[in-house]
């Protein structure tokens, strides 16, 4: 019996039901009623191919794309604390773990900063007007090692420098506190792996960009720097 069911009108690829009815698959327990879409199509405007369940794109390594924002705050005697969510304990993937003040992933129809400002609102009570003084701060790309093999990741990276005195609120569920730490406690809970996976690499990149991560400092700094913008062979939306 074939497991998946492909529709070219509509370009998704389905579970067939008897899959469907044995959870012969572990992402189907984490079913999310988002389609993702694969690239590859020429002609397709956006050069989508077709659609997938957000929940089985690593069972297939489809390469995925995400929104992430470092919130920070500088003090009066230029230090930098920065923000940081615990993901909340119902979560689906990773609960409980460290994430960035806002982040999520690229989904159908979403571009980089309407998701961003989307998320900040849902996740951090951050005000429009708030969020969208954000600065683009360039692209992160890796591969995750799961039991499922590789998965390609590109991550669109924003810094928000807030006011001392903004504190954000978990207001969707999402999240279940944030935290205002320095950086070299930020380091630490990296090096306790509290942090989910790619949240962490974010904030690496954070570091190196901001100069608190140097050749001086780190002496894998080109290796991290070679793993952190890989060239992915795989295709990717027109923007």
């Amino acid at each position: 019996m074939k497991p998946f069911v492909i529709d070219t009108a509509s370009r998704t690829l389905s579970f067939s039901d008897w899959c469907d009815d044995q959870r012969k698959w572990a992402s189907l327990a984490k079913w999310r009623d988002e389609l993702y879409p694969v690239y590859g199509d020429k002609s397709d405007p956006q050069g989508i191919a077709l659609m997938v369940e957000r929940a089985s794109s690593y069972n297939f390594g489809i390469r995925t794309f995400g929104v992430h924002l470092n919130g920070t705050v500088r003090g009066e005697d230029g230090s930098v604390k920065m923000w940081v969510a615990k993901r909340s304990l119902q979560k689906q993937t990773w609960p409980g773990y460290l994430d960035q003040i806002v982040a999520g992933e690229s989904v159908m129809g979403c571009r980089c900063g309407s998701r961003l400002s989307r998320s900040a609102l849902e996740e951090g009570g951050i005000e429009r007007d708030v969020a969208e003084t954000t600065k683009f701060a360039g692209t992160i790309q890796y591969f995750t090692r799961s039991e499922l093999g590789l998965q390609p990741e590109t991550q669109f990276v924003f810094d928000l420098e807030l006011p001392r005195d903004y504190v954000p609120y978990p207001s969707d569920g999402e999240v279940d506190s944030f935290h205002l730490w320095t950086l070299d406690e930020v380091v630490e809970k990296m090096r306790q792996n509290l942090f989910k996976p790619n949240c962490a690499v974010c904030v690496v990149d954070f570091l190196i960009r901001h100069g608190y991560l140097t050749p001086e400092n780190e002496p894998d700094y080109l290796a991290i720097l070679d793993n952190i913008h890989r060239p992915l062979p795989f295709p990717a939306p027109t923007y």
